[in-house]
């Protein structure tokens, strides 16, 4: 007795093996838009990073900027 869908296949997995039979152009399209979300991760975290330093060190208010 288990839920219903528990043990079905995903319909969307995206792994690197699937990606290196694509052709070269959509292969290139893949690889960029990960690229692109990495860096929008990175920066991201960067900026938070910034705020944290900022807050603990009282370099700037963070919650000053907000209202």
């Amino acid at each position: 007795m288990s839920a219903p869908g528990i043990s079905k296949e995903s319909q969307f997995s995206l792994d690197f093996a699937s990606v290196t039979r694509l052709p070269k152009p959509i292969k290139a399209i893949v690889y960029l838009m990960m690229l692109s979300v990495m860096t929008v991760a990175a920066m991201g975290a960067l900026l938070a990073t910034i705020a944290i330093i900022g807050q603990l060190t009282g370099a700037f208010d963070v919650f000053q900027f907000m209202s």
